[in-house]
């Protein structure tokens, strides 16, 4: 196979797993909202630091090539978008 095709069927590859990607993170957003619903319920505040912490503390310790600096800037960024839907539902 020459370089151009190697490139497009890699570049393929690529979308496909983005698209699952954005699909978990529809899911884990979906949940979310839940949590924030029950949260709401039993009037909890919305925003968790300890669980924020330990969510970032697992990451951490997690095996990994990708750069775990850059993973925990990524989940601070997912869970500030939950937050903010979870307050927009309200």
């Amino acid at each position: 196979m020459d370089d151009e095709k190697k490139l497009y069927f890699l570049r393929e590859e690529i979308d496909t797993i983005d698209s699952e990607i954005i699909t978990l993170l529809e899911s884990r957003l979906k949940l979310t909202n839940e949590v924030g619903k029950i949260k709401e319920k039993i009037n909890k505040t919305f925003q968790d630091i300890k669980r924020e912490e330990d969510i970032l503390a697992r990451i951490e310790s997690m095996e990994t090539k990708y750069p775990k600096e850059e993973l925990k800037s990524l989940f601070r960024q997912i869970m500030s978008t939950s937050l903010s839907k979870q307050i927009e539902n309200e």
